[in-house]
């Protein structure tokens, strides 16, 4: 390929990245928050002079609610066990799982933080990498002697240029914008951040940076995202490397499974639009506020002198008025105050509460906010209005922790391609990893206390056959195979049959009560008491 034609396939954007890019923007700065949300998100409405505007932006808050659901539904999320089969897996996973990112965080610390990329932006990218610069060691002793290990980690629809899938909607080729900064020299370095291209393959990987034609100078971060004319610019390859795993070593990962290609709705995905409105809301109100406390004077022109314009004003507004109104005097109107009309604080409230709790609703959390807002009580909405609640909620954390589990079974079949260890085609993955498949709220606790009221009601064995797998699930969720197979086959003779004795008086077998040994009403056994012997043997 020429360096004209690499430039321009370099700096191309697929068409799908390049219209959803501003949303996806959106989204991340959103979920971030920060007082430079402010700067895009504020609008401005149309009476409002520029040094009010910028007064009121001074002012703004808020409160993000695309933050909060999120990590709600992380919460929710992670609070079920993620049973990992170490037994099952190489060792080669297994340090996987004790060190998954570049800075040594384990696989649950990563996985988190793939649930929560995947709320915010729908769908994203990760990367299985290795430390090994050249081939895939052969054997486990280059690999201790070494240190090579495997890494993971996140890529952000943002900074995916172009991509390509074959028939079977396998990947290709991707092309994954880099951030990079010059400062591995204190003295020498410059410290610019720069962007640099990395090509991965099916066999291998390319890194490129791109520099104007003609200054030399390195583009700056930022500039690959929009469009930029490959004439002025020329293309440098830093490095390239082979894997030899046959397929790409990136993951498309999902906040919930989707159809498309190239893109997926996140959690947030119209929630942050009405967050956006809830801030405005809130900001309008401050603007109401503030002219009700500083309220427009309304003076008659007459009352200023000619030439004293300037002055007389100024003086006025040392008395604590924001603005001044003229008005002719000759119809005889005292002068006033004038403010907003109340009713308008109103209707804003109300409508922050109604966005604010389609909010939480939409997701099945309108438990976690109360009727109206947190000082006026707790929701004392119906039963099945939060048993429909709890199901919504139930269905999303079911269909993520599925997303979630064919992302991580992924990155272990990644892990044993990149250590040189086969992976069978008829491998039971479910071995590997497996997430909890629901999220209901009853503990260890409530289900032994279920279990103890099935049994005093006489309720179906096969009833109570299905709560004690439950209770088992939940009290061990991470054991071996063999171990599980073995509780299986118990509960499937579980429970015992009750055995009911019914005593015959007629039988003769029926051991007397004297030859028993046990005492009749009224009879003392003297060597049960521990007191003193008052038998005749005694005496």
């Amino acid at each position: 390929m020429s360096e004209k034609a690499l430039t321009k396939a370099l700096l191309r954007r697929h068409p799908e990245y390049e219209n959803r890019l501003k949303h996806w923007q959106f989204l991340r700065a959103s979920y971030d928050g920060g007082r430079e949300w402010f700067d895009e998100n504020l609008f401005r409405y149309w009476k409002e002079g520029d040094d009010e505007f910028e007064q009121r932006k001074d002012r703004a808050y808020r409160f993000n609610h695309s933050r909060e659901v999120v990590d709600l539904i992380n919460k929710y999320l992670f609070r079920a066990e993620i049973a990992r089969g170490r037994d099952n897996v190489s060792q080669s996973v297994i340090r996987f799982w004790m060190q998954s990112t570049k800075d040594g965080m384990d696989i649950d610390y990563f996985m988190r933080h793939v649930s929560k990329e995947a709320s915010v932006m729908g769908r994203i990218y990760i990367v299985v990498d290795s430390t090994n610069s050249g081939s895939i060691p052969v054997s486990v002793a280059d690999v201790k002697k070494q240190g090579i290990r495997n890494y993971a980690y996140i890529v952000s629809p943002i900074d995916i240029l172009d991509i390509s899938f074959d028939e079977n909607d396998q990947l290709n080729w991707i092309l994954i914008r880099e951030t990079w900064r010059d400062d591995k020299d204190f003295e020498e370095s410059t410290g610019d951040v720069q962007e640099r291209l990395r090509l991965w393959t099916r066999t291998g990987w390319k890194l490129f940076q791109i520099s104007e034609h003609k200054q030399g100078n390195t583009i700056p971060v930022n500039a690959i995202v929009t469009s930029l004319d490959e004439a002025k610019y020329t293309v440098v390859m830093l490095g390239e490397g082979t894997h030899g795993l046959g397929r790409v070593p990136v993951i498309v990962h999902d906040h919930v499974e989707h159809y498309s290609d190239y893109f997926a709705p996140s959690l947030i995905n119209d929630i942050a639009y009405q967050d956006r409105a809830v801030a405005n809301y809130l900001s309008n109100l401050d603007a109401i506020i503030q002219d009700q406390t500083f309220s427009q004077l309304a003076i008659p022109a007459q009352a200023l002198m000619p030439g004293e314009e300037e002055q007389t004003k100024d003086k006025l507004i040392e008395m604590g008025t924001k603005r001044i109104f003229l008005y002719n005097a000759e119809a005889g109107v005292a002068p006033q105050f004038l403010s907003p009309d109340p009713k308008q604080v109103d209707v804003i409230i109300t409508a922050i509460r109604q966005v604010i709790n389609e909010i939480y609703h939409s997701v099945g959390m309108a438990g976690e906010r109360t009727k109206q807002d947190n000082s006026m009580g707790i929701d004392n909405s119906s039963g099945v209005a939060k048993a429909y609640d709890f199901e919504r909620i139930n269905a999303l954390l079911s269909t993520k922790a599925h997303s979630l589990e064919s992302a991580e079974q992924a990155i272990v079949e990644l892990v044993m391609l990149w250590n040189s260890e086969e992976v069978p085609e008829d491998a039971d993955r479910s071995k590997w990893v497996k997430y909890a498949t629901t999220f209901d709220v009853r503990g260890l606790a409530d289900e032994f206390d279920i279990a103890a009221k099935l049994q005093k009601v006489s309720a179906p064995a096969i009833a109570r056959r299905i709560q004690m797998g439950q209770l088992v699930e939940k009290m061990l969720p991470v054991v071996s195979e063999e171990i599980r197979e073995e509780i299986e086959e118990e509960l499937e003779e579980w429970p015992p049959e009750p055995v009911d004795e019914v005593l015959d008086p007629s039988d003769d077998t029926m051991a007397d009560p004297e030859d028993s040994g046990v005492p009749t009403q009224g009879s003392v056994q003297p060597e049960k008491l521990g007191g003193t012997d008052t038998s005749e043997e005694a005496e």
